[in-house]
């Protein structure tokens, strides 16, 4: 039976709830009934209810306070909140207060037992995962051989000053035996089981079907290191046995996939000799776990073919800039064939994440320079999602997506814009060719734009660079000047009036455009 207190502080109501139903054919038991705030408080701490059904105004203490008390110091009790109060302001309180349920007064019936039976599920969930974690905590206690594991594998003692009667016990043979670990981690822990208490029930799930595949051939001991893996020492009696301990490994990999419907993935280390050997043994195992990134999860993975695993994979240079220079050229198609290469080869996984980075900083760069406002590519917060990922196709999949948006971005940018970027930039350079000073940076800073980017859609807009443009410009003008050279101005100034400091820079440059200097020019005209 589960208890139950009733707290009201009308008596009459209180009576009235106890005979609405039949608690005890539900599986409750009312074992008392508090009229305010402070004696629910001293009677919840001497009978230790499973359910407290509470009335919201209440003298001393109200309803709500109670439940947010209740809640962080007794968070295994339920509440049920029975009120003629139907405010949502109420309501919201007692969602945040953590209460189960929130029934209106008068009751009905039905819906009272609807929410006694919810209670109950919840309660006996609760005492069954409490149960569960018990008995293996327990069994934890009872296993001397724990502390003596962890020991071993971290090395933290000088391994001649240990006692290894525990594990001589069990059969091993810690200083003789041949033996072999796998560490098993479960595949998006956090992601999967927030609360400790669930980590620990799957562990124990998992570390019992393991049990059940070894003992058919080995000598196995399971225990859990500090990081939230299941460590597996197993005493190899033969040389065949290190099949039969592979064979093994994959059926405990299926095995939890077909029983508790996620995965998890095994790093195993070479056989070794003697315990004494076991913390490097441990460390190999766990080197083989990080190479899940590469080569994904729900599997095995044997330190000794990860090198193996390596030399498939060739390696690949690209030009840095090629990138850039593609996404700048609007030759998407090539540019999302590169970030695919460049997402397909790398051989650890921060090399992935360098590429990942560099990848989207182009296409940041790229937004950037065609003045396109895009709140979605911010560097630190897209660094903290590639951080996050613990497979290298889901972050491969996280930046082809990025990039497929920003292809979208750059596709709908209008090429009137550009159109109008570049005859600013031909009117700016009408207004002053004349200033020495002026530059391609001088004109990207007028028009708000990146110099790099100015340059390209010059030329992609006008077919010439900018600068050939710009030398145009000033020997027409010159051009013109010589042609109606009424004041007699001599080549220098005319140099200097189109933007020219050097009179001989000017004569070459006249020279190479028209095939004539300009001293000759004047003479043939």
């Amino acid at each position: 039976m589960y208890k139950i207190l009733i707290i009201d502080d009308e008596i009459l109501i209180r009576e009235l709830i106890k005979k609405s139903i039949d608690f005890n054919a539900l599986g409750f038991e009312i074992v008392g009934e508090a009229k305010d705030g402070r004696q629910a408080m001293e009677m919840i701490e001497a009978l230790h209810p499973n359910l407290l059904l509470l009335d919201i105004n209440i003298p001393i203490i109200n309803g709500i306070t109670l439940a947010q008390s209740v809640n962080k110091e007794y968070p295994e009790i339920q509440i049920i909140i029975l009120t003629g109060y139907s405010q949502f302001d109420y309501a919201k309180g007692a969602i945040e207060a953590g209460v189960l349920d929130y029934l209106l007064k008068p009751l009905n019936n039905s819906e009272f037992i609807k929410a006694l039976s919810k209670a109950k599920d919840v309660l006996s969930n609760q005492n069954q995962i409490k149960k569960t974690i018990s008995d293996y905590q327990n069994q934890k206690l009872r296993l001397d051989k724990k502390e003596l594991l962890l020991k071993l594998i971290e090395s933290s003692e000088n391994y001649n000053s240990l006692d290894l009667y525990p594990l001589t016990q069990t059969g091993i043979r810690p200083d003789t035996g041949t033996f072999q670990i796998a560490t098993i981690l479960i595949d998006r822990l956090e992601e999967l089981f927030a609360p400790q208490l669930e980590k620990e029930l799957w562990k124990f799930a998992i570390s019992n079907i393991a049990q059940e595949i070894l003992e058919i051939s080995f000598t196995s001991i399971l225990f859990q290191d500090f990081d939230n893996h299941i460590v597996v020492l197993t005493a190899l009696d033969n040389a065949d046995s290190v099949k039969v301990f592979a064979t093994s490994c994959h059926h405990i990999c299926h095995a939890v996939q077909k029983t508790l419907n996620f995965t998890v993935t095994l790093g195993i280390s070479d056989p070794f000799q003697g315990l004494s050997m076991m913390s490097d043994a441990y460390h190999e195992s766990i080197q083989a776990l990080k190479w899940r990134f590469l080569l994904g999860n729900a599997r095995c993975i044997y330190q000794d073919e990860v090198p193996t695993l390596l030399d498939d994979l060739p390696l690949h240079h690209t030009v840095s800039g090629n990138l850039l220079h593609e996404l700048r050229s609007g030759n998407y198609e090539n540019a999302y064939n590169q970030v695919e290469i460049l997402l397909s080869y790398p051989r650890t996984r921060e090399e992935m994440v360098f590429q990942a980075i560099r990848i989207l900083s182009d296409l940041g760069q790229c937004l950037k320079e065609k003045q396109i406002q895009e709140s979605g590519f911010k560097l630190d917060k897209m660094l903290n999602e590639l951080l996050a990922f613990e497979l290298g196709v889901d972050l491969k999949h996280y930046v082809l997506n990025c990039f497929l948006e920003a292809e979208e971005l750059l596709s709908n940018f209008s090429e009137t814009k550009q159109g109008l970027i570049v005859n600013d930039a031909k009117r700016y350079i009408e207004q002053n060719y004349m200033d020495n000073t002026l530059s391609l940076s001088k004109i990207a800073n007028a028009l708000f734009v990146n110099s790099s980017y100015l340059s390209h859609l010059f030329k992609q807009e006008s077919g010439s660079n900018l600068s050939d443009y710009l030398t145009r410009v000033r020997l027409d003008k010159a051009k013109r000047l010589l042609d109606d050279n009424q004041a007699q101005y001599s080549l220098s100034s005319i140099a200097g009036m189109v933007g020219y400091k050097d009179e001989y820079y000017f004569n070459k440059c006249f020279k190479k455009l028209y095939g004539i200097s300009p001293k000759k020019y004047v003479e043939h005209k």
